[in-house]
This record gives C-alpha cells, structure tokens and sequence, in this order.
C-alpha cells in the first residue's frame, strides 16, 4: 500500500510545482506597455509617435462574414480612450444651460 501513497505523494508535489511554476510565468507575462515609436497613424494617416493598439474587425464576402482581430498603428488623438479617462472629461455649461438647469430644478421642487 504504501507503493501507491508515494506515488500520489509525488503525484501531488509535481503538480504543486507545476503550478508554483504557472504563477510565476504569469506575474512575469503583466508586460508595460510597448513605448511609442516614429509611424504613420493607420487612421489619420500622419506621421507622429504611434503605438499598436489591438481591435476586432470584421469582414463580410460572399455572404460569409468572417471575425478577426487587427493590430493597428495609432497616434495619440486617434487611440482608443479608457474608461476612466473618458468619465474624467465633464462637460462645461453655458451660463444659458446652466440657468435652464436651474430653473428646471426649481419647478421639481414647487
């Protein structure tokens, strides 16, 4: 019997290495993002510092549509904005907008 408890023993101890292994090939993968080199921007196609940005495309021929994912070349105005950089913009008011507002929420609250 004990034939079998040394062979699930190492079974296990292989197989915890195996995934001590994993964990560090993963924190080792978390790369920077690449620095931006001279290019031509695929979208606005003029010459300024680029970086390649990832996104889905698809394709439609013959009746088939086909999925895929591109890498493009974009500059800095024509890159994709995150979400947090997105909800960081507020939009201004004019003095009109804000006097419609406040009248507004003044007949609320009549």
């Amino acid at each position: 019997m004990s034939l079998f408890d040394d062979h699930f023993a190492a079974k296990n101890a292989a197989s915890a290495r195996a995934w001590a292994m994993d964990e560090e090939k993963k924190k080792r993968d978390k790369r920077e993002p690449l620095p931006p080199k001279m290019g031509v921007c695929d979208k606005c196609h003029r010459e300024a510092l680029v970086r390649p940005y990832r996104s889905r495309q698809a394709d439609k021929m013959d009746g088939a549509t086909s999925f895929g994912t591109v890498t493009r070349l974009l500059c800095e105005e024509c890159a994709p904005k995150s979400r947090r950089e997105r909800d960081a913009e507020v939009p201004q008011l004019s003095n009109k907008q804000v006097k419609n507002l406040m009248r507004s929420a003044k007949k609320g609250l009549l």
